[in-house]
This record gives C-alpha cells, structure tokens and sequence, in this order.
C-alpha cells in the first residue's frame, strides 16, 4: 500500500497520497481543518475507477505553511503543483466544500488541466455574515492556536483534534472571507468541463450554496444531487449514492 509523502512545490511541502491506476485520474481536495484521510471512505471506490491522489491543503494536516496572506490563486496554484509533481496532464477535480472553491478556482485558471468537476457541499459566494465568522475563526486560530479553532468551528464542547498550523489556517480562512467581496459566482459560466454537484439535504451550510452554483454553470453543463437526510460531509456519509451518481455522470461524459 502507498504511503503519504511530503512533496516539494515551490516553496513550501505538502503532503501527498496517490493510490490506484489507469488513465483516468481523480484530484480530492478537503474542507477547511480537514485532511487527506476525509476521503478513507470513498477512496477505494475511486482508485476502483482510476488513480486518486489527495493531500493536505497548505495549512493543513502535515502540510507545510508558508507565509500569508492566502489567496485564492495560491491554493489554485498548489494543486497545480502537484499534478506536475504527479506527472498528471489532466485530472477529475473532487472537491469538498474549501475543497470546491479551490477547485471551481483551478478549472477557471487552469481549463486545459481539469476534465470535470465534482463538487461536494460547496459555494461560490458568501454573505457578510458568514464573512465575518471566517474572520473571528482567524482570529481565533491566531489568539489560541488550534484550540481556538475547535472551538469556535465545533463549538466548546467538541471533543475533535484539529491537525495543521493555526496561523496557516487562518490565513485560509481568511481566503475564503475573500467570496464576499469577490465571489466566484459571477466568473461560473466561464467553466469549460462538466460539473457534478452533490448536498446533503440537511447540509448545515444549507443546500441554497449549491443551488447558486449549480445555477450560475452554463446550461447543460452542471447536475445537482440532493441526497435526504445526510449533512455536510457526504464522501462520509453517502459514498454509495455520491458513487452511483458519478458513475453515470462519468459515462454520461465519456471521462
């Protein structure tokens, strides 16, 4: 079995996992305060169709950070990074929700390198509300380290681990402010590859995120899933229905 390994990208390391084979290849990118191991679940039925490399987002996990601030173009440019580190020419970006921004980022970047987009629990946009908790998280990471970010993403009673550095974190959180005032929305319809959606119907962020997405993508080129009674992290919660869909949507496309 292959194992994670810190690859050189510029500078700064991340940490990469690739497993699987065959031509088609699939990129997994995690949520904030997550990491490579979030997609354990779906992972074996993903290297059953293809090769799959995941890692941790700078910041995160053992990942290294370098110096902020962040921007979108940063995280956009590090997955870039390592598909040339992978020696991988084109790819099936799976992002899931931070995971999705950066990888509606990277399809409008860099086109000739994605050939389809599987989005999970994501938004293109967001409100000054939500933009002003991504800033009281930051500011959490940087007054209590990642005790501070547990708390306030989980809440005080929260008995989970966050793994990464806090400062980077914060500096991706505060990326993610960034949808505010220059959301992704607008630039949508400019996305040359297809797109597969997915919500959970009780989704916390709500399923109207995915809504505008799917809504802002040109005509034909999105599907949207809603799956019942699940939440947020559906590559943990749904991996049969999220795999069934992107099954038909891989033949439906000739991936």
């Amino acid at each position: 079995m292959a194992e994670a390994r810190l690859v050189s990208i510029g500078d700064h390391r991340v940490r990469v996992l690739s497993q699987g084979a065959g031509e088609r290849h699939f990129t997994c990118l995690h949520g904030l305060v997550d990491t490579l191991e979030i997609w354990q679940r779906i992972a074996p039925a993903l290297e059953a169709r293809g090769r799959v490399t995941r890692f941790d987002q700078r910041g995160h996990g053992e990942s290294d950070s370098p110096p902020g601030p962040y921007s979108r173009a940063d995280l956009a440019g590090d997955v870039c990074a390592v598909l040339d580190a992978e020696q991988i020419d084109q790819t099936i970006l799976v992002g899931h929700s931070m995971g999705g921004i950066v990888a509606m980022e990277v399809a409008l970047r860099y086109p000739e390198r994605i050939s389809g987009l599987v989005l999970i629990g994501t938004t293109s946009e967001c409100r000054e509300k939500v933009a002003a908790w991504y800033e009281r998280i930051a500011l959490a990471a940087e007054s209590d380290g990642n005790a501070g970010l547990t708390r306030m993403i989980y809440g005080e009673k929260s008995s989970k681990r966050i793994a990464g550095n806090a400062q980077g974190i914060a500096h991706v959180t505060r990326m993610l402010k960034s949808l505010f005032d220059d959301p992704l929305t607008p630039r949508l319809s400019q996305l040359k590859c297809p797109a597969l959606l997915s919500v959970g119907e009780q989704d916390p962020m709500g399923q109207k995120a995915s809504e505008i997405v799917y809504a802002a993508i040109s005509v034909g080129r999105a599907e949207l899933l809603r799956v019942p009674e699940k939440g947020h992290w559906l590559q943990l919660e749904a991996v049969d229905s999220l795999v069934s869909a992107l099954d038909a949507w891989l033949e439906k496309h000739e991936l």
